[in-house]
């Protein structure tokens, strides 16, 4: 990867990926009110006429201003010119700032004047920052997000400060074990005690809170903005509430109060990126983006051949293998992810305009778990559409995005093996969830997947950034940090970018400076932004599932990978090579073991 060249405000680049959570089992259960724990904010969001003075008149909100429960804020650790000047610990030749291959290039060494309050949230000493993460979290339920209602483990509206002892918070403790830390909470503060001694924050101290909150509705989503706002004034906020959807009010809420936002934001069309310019960026690309890799790909490599990998004879008992394609389109009408919604009509204009064949349109109810039993008793939607992809005679389904497993459970019964051509979400495409697909339908399955190349998970960047702080931290709580690797290592990166003088002005001036050009390695994507452009990744690889692989970490009796075509290479949209040869010799083509270990790792 090509870097900009330093200058006297050090501009460099991080390639990481903002890792999302595996799907859930998610338990049934009736909808409950949201509980909002601040008066919802009127429609323009308008924080107080004092934020918009001067920047030396910004700062953390006082004590007074807390929650009851949340930390008080407080100065890093006070520095001597001795630490201040301490080399930073670097890898690699040339030197990078960690054994990530994403990381940037090495800025070992600080010394001087950062500007002192540059922005709010920013002091001398110390950068605030806030993890917006769901509050259902629990040692003994270790799920994420979840409906509050079921009591055990529900924190909503409590802090936890990363860098206090967890015994005087009450926001950093399993409510279901007297005192015990979260696993979470402990692989967070690993992490931050890796990231600021690693990194280069010039001489401030980045101080981490955790915020726990759920909520379902856009009003209990800028609550909690208003919330945090009030209480903290953070630079920054790291967006990781995975269930309930509305996520992009939040940012919105939060942006306007003049707080920086990263998160996983797969499904936010560009528009929205460019309405809070500078102030939100995400790793993943945008929808636009997502859908020309996808559509770009289906035109190329899908469309001009005919079917292949199907298992089986259709409808009227005819072999689909050597039939021109018939395509289905499944994608979900979940109301709390519109941008998937958006996804489809970009795919569906995209792939007419090549001449695929659409011949039916299903949709499922809801999205991104495993199992879901929102639907239950009566989940007769998967058994209808296959049913009626089956009636039309669809031998190619082109699923876009959304995990759910029913479907290929459904099409198993009723004998049915058609392709199925995967918009990969970064959930449905890891490698516990194509387990929980039915294997005997999903051996037809091949992903476009943003997806990095990775190993044995012993080898991950997250394990061993884990490691480093923590060597004698517990097992599960290495699979967290996996969880959270990838938001703090895009926090960390735009602090960095950004300079002494950090502000969101800076940041932006810091993205936007990295070259475009395309990834020479499976483990490292094209991360660029174009003029207006907020999203990061503007590339990714195909894969194939095969049932039969043995696990890539080793677990005896777990069978099944994703299998990465050359290697896990990656492509532009519209650059793809080669024909219709995905499902190819598995010994060319190497499992990627993204999200291979689960929540029940051994402790």
């Amino acid at each position: 990867m090509q870097y900009p060249p330093l200058g006297a405000v050090i501009v460099t680049m991080l390639l990481a990926v903002l890792a999302l959570p595996s799907s859930l089992n998610l338990p049934q259960s009736n909808p409950s009110t949201v509980l909002e724990y601040a008066p919802v904010p009127p429609e323009d969001e308008s924080p107080p006429q004092q934020v918009e003075g001067a920047i030396s008149s910004l700062g953390l909100g006082s004590t007074s201003s807390l929650p009851s429960d949340a930390p008080a804020a407080e100065t890093g650790p006070t520095l001597t010119k001795a630490e201040q000047a301490t080399v930073k610990k670097c890898v690699g030749d040339p030197p990078r700032q960690s054994e990530d291959p994403n990381a940037p290039p090495c800025q070992p060494f600080f010394e001087g004047d950062n500007g002192g309050k540059t922005w709010q949230g920013v002091t001398r000493d110390e950068v605030t920052v806030i993890i917006y993460h769901s509050s259902f979290i629990s040692d003994q339920n270790e799920t994420e997000g979840g409906d509050t209602s079921a009591g055990e483990g529900t924190r909503t509206g409590q802090y936890c400060d990363l860098g206090r002892p967890t015994s005087e918070q009450t926001g950093c403790r399993d409510s279901n074990d007297d005192g015990k830390e979260l696993s979470l909470v402990a692989a967070g503060r690993a992490l931050s005690k890796y990231f600021n001694s690693r990194y280069q924050t010039y001489n401030r101290y980045v101080r981490i809170y955790f915020y726990w909150g759920s909520a379902s509705t856009a009003s209990g989503r800028k609550a909690h903005a208003r919330a945090n706002w009030e209480a903290l004034k953070p630079f920054a906020v790291l967006d990781r509430a995975t269930f309930g959807g509305y996520n992009e009010a939040y940012a919105e809420a939060m942006a306007k109060r003049r707080t920086m936002v990263f998160g996983s934001f797969g499904e936010l069309d560009a528009s929205f990126f460019r309405r809070l310019a500078p102030m939100a960026y995400s790793f993943w690309p945008d929808v636009e983006h997502w859908a020309d890799l996808y559509t770009s790909y289906v035109c190329q490599k899908v469309v001009p051949y005919k079917v292949s990998n199907a298992g089986g004879p259709d409808k009227d008992g005819q072999p689909m293998n050597g039939q021109d394609r018939r395509y289905g389109l499944m994608y979900t009408s979940d109301s709390s992810h519109p941008g998937l919604q958006y996804f489809k009509k970009l795919v569906e204009q995209g792939i007419k305009k090549c001449g695929a064949n659409v011949v039916a349109e299903v949709d499922f109810p809801y999205a991104g778990a495993n199992i879901d039993n929102r639907c239950a008793p009566d989940c007769t939607f998967a058994v209808q559409n296959v049913a009626e992809m089956r009636d039309a005679k669809v031998n190619t389904v082109l699923w876009l995005g959304g995990m759910e497993s029913r479907t290929t459970d459904a099409a198993d019964k009723a004998g049915w093996y058609p392709e199925w051509v995967v918009a990969g979400d970064r959930t449905i495409d890891d490698l516990l969830n194509g387990r929980a697909q039915n294997q005997r339908a999903w051996r037809h399955a091949w992903v476009v997947s943003q997806q990095l190349r990775e190993g044995r998970f012993e080898e991950s960047p997250a394990r061993q950034a884990f490691r480093e702080a923590e060597p004698r931290g517990r097992r599960i709580h290495e699979y967290w940090a996996t969880t959270l690797y990838r938001e703090y290592f895009s926090l960390f990166k735009a602090i960095q970018v950004a300079g002494p003088y950090l502000s969101p002005d800076t940041v932006d001036q810091g993205q936007h400076a990295i070259p475009r050009q395309s990834s020479t390695d499976p483990r490292v994507a094209a991360c660029f932004y174009d003029p207006g452009d907020y999203s990061c990744v503007k590339d990714s690889h195909e894969a194939w599932w095969d049932p039969d692989a043995p696990d890539p970490n080793g677990e005896q009796g777990v069978m099944g990978c994703y299998r990465m075509v050359r290697g896990g290479k990656r492509y532009l949209a519209g650059t793809w090579e080669g024909g219709h040869d995905v499902f190819g010799d598995p010994r060319q083509a190497p499992c990627n073991g993204v999200k291979g270990v689960s929540h029940n790792y051994p402790a």
